[in-house]
């Protein structure tokens, strides 16, 4: 069973309030080192900046026993020194150590540094590494109004970060307790707001699914709930009064029903249309049986054609031109062709699952037309294509799709005299999920009475002997094995347009 909404609610929530406030308590925590280490480094340049004041002329600055014992006391009060060294400034560019905390070592101050509090330029530094953290200084001691010396401090920073440490647990730990709190006070606004009315819906529904029609929700509150609750009742209520005014008008008619004749005349009908069905399906039974003899004869001479072709091609010398070539693959290719319409005759009985590719009916198109070129050249017809290349693909057997394409020129030309035009185009629908396939001519056109029946089997408007009634009839098949509508456009004299909509790759249901 998945989670319910007030779950989700609450867990959508609780991650939120997790991610804000445990992200705003990391800033502020962040933001807080930063002004706590500006501070100390502020506090780190005024005791430096104070030490070097208390020494006030040159014979001070010139007696380490004095300066060292200012040191010590100075250490003994303030725990957060790390070390204390006064340098004193000699002509020229050197530096000489009067005295420091840690005479085994020196604060590691550069000469470009010394250079600085020569000029009376102040220098503070933030050093980091895995044990410690600490702010170094170094500051001139000015005597008569020029640099005489310098004092360089090392401040630690180990009290404030631990001080840090707490106050950052402390901070998460707090926003934790928070988050819960407010989960669980959320928890309990979302019970009250969102469950316990979606409750009420559930077991009016539940009882309505058991039988009782009468159920309502009793939901009072002016929200989006109390709403949903009015309409739900309302659209209850005109149910029942539908089934209701149903259960009546249902009684009257079957009593009508009952009463009249006609209920036999329409059962005489509909054994009518069963026997033109019966009859229909016996037609197509022969018809099939006919395919499958016609098949049996005409496969062995396309064989035999098949097999003196390749021969044929086996004994080109090798200076043959290339349109020999040519002419041979389209002789070979008709061949093939013919094959798969009789296979497909064989399948209308007993058509077998083929799996499905995605058709450029554009490309089709013009490969077909090139097909039929010969014969309109010799029915002296013009011929107009548009076919663009940028259609949705269609999702099913090319093979198929050109045996309709090539019935319906097939058929334009046979209705359109010497003279006339045949236009053949595809294009795709305003939302591109439907690709169409069009082919118009100026034909005689089809007679109203025949129009409902040309893509009946066997039904031809063609003379005697043109015809066999079953080219329409297997292109209305195949279209809508492809999950297509074929229809027709037509009128006397002016000639016919017919044309196949076809799913776009991705719209088929």
């Amino acid at each position: 069973m998945g989670l319910g909404v007030r779950v989700k609610l609450v867990l959508l929530s609780v991650a939120v309030l997790v991610v804000v406030s445990f992200g705003f308590t990391a800033l502020s925590l962040s933001l807080t080192r930063g002004w706590v280490e500006e501070d100390l480094r502020e506090r780190a340049i005024a005791f430096a900046r104070e030490f070097a004041a208390t020494i006030s002329d040159q014979r001070e600055l010139e007696s380490p026993e004095i300066l060292r014992e200012q040191i010590r006391q100075i250490l003994d009060i303030r725990k957060n020194v790390g070390q204390l060294d006064v340098f004193a400034f000699t002509p020229g560019v050197a530096t000489t150590m009067v005295t420091t905390s840690h005479p085994d070592r020196r604060l590691p101050f550069t000469r470009k540094d010394v250079e600085r509090a020569r000029r009376g330029q102040m220098t503070s530094r933030l050093i980091q590494n895995d044990r410690e953290r600490y702010w170094e200084v170094m500051t001139p001691i000015t005597l008569g109004g020029a640099p005489a010396g310098a004092v360089a401090a090392r401040f630690s920073l180990e009290g404030p970060d631990r001080a840090a440490a707490r106050t950052r647990a402390w901070a998460f730990a707090l926003s934790a307790a928070s988050v819960l709190v407010m989960a669980l006070l959320m928890s309990i606004a979302i019970r009250q707001v969102v469950d316990r009315p979606v409750r009420r819906f559930v077991d009016a529904i539940s009882r309505i699914g058991a039988g009782d029609t009468a159920a309502t929700v009793s939901v009072g509150s002016a929200d989006e709930f109390g709403v949903m609750a009015r309409h739900f009742n309302e659209m209850m209520a005109q149910i029942n009064q539908f089934n209701d005014e149903l259960q009546r008008r249902v009684k009257e008619a079957v009593a009508e029903l009952d009463q009249r004749y006609h209920e036999v005349q329409r059962l005489h009908e509909e054994l009518f249309e069963m026997q033109r069905s019966l009859s229909h399906a016996e037609r197509l039974a022969v018809s099939g049986r006919i395919m499958a003899e016609v098949a049996h004869e005409v496969g062995t001479p396309l064989h035999s054609v098949s097999g003196h072709l390749e021969l044929l091609r086996a004994n080109l010398p090798p200076g043959a031109g290339t349109e020999l070539h040519r002419r041979l693959d389209v002789m070979e290719g008709q061949l093939a062709r013919v094959t798969g319409i009789i296979t497909q005759l064989l399948d209308m009985t007993r058509r077998s699952a083929e799996d499905a590719t995605d058709v450029d009916v554009s490309r089709l198109m013009r490969d077909t037309v090139e097909l039929v070129r010969p014969g309109l050249s010799a029915f002296r017809l013009a011929l107009d294509v548009s076919a663009p290349s940028n259609l949705p693909r269609v999702a099913g057997h090319a093979s198929q799709l050109q045996q309709v394409i090539l019935n319906l020129l097939t058929n334009a030309m046979d209705a359109t005299p010497p003279g006339g035009r045949i236009e053949a185009s595809t294009h795709a629908d305003a939302k591109r999920t439907l690709v169409a396939i069009e082919v118009r001519d100026t034909g005689q056109g089809i007679m109203p009475e025949e129009r409902p029946h040309i893509f009946d089997p066997f039904f031809s408007t063609k003379a005697r002997g043109r015809g066999t009634g079953l080219g329409l009839f297997i292109s209305a098949q195949i279209v809508r094995d492809h999950k297509g509508s074929i229809e027709v456009e037509s009128e006397p004299g002016r000639g016919s347009v017919f044309r196949l909509w076809l799913p776009a790759v991705g719209c088929v249901e």
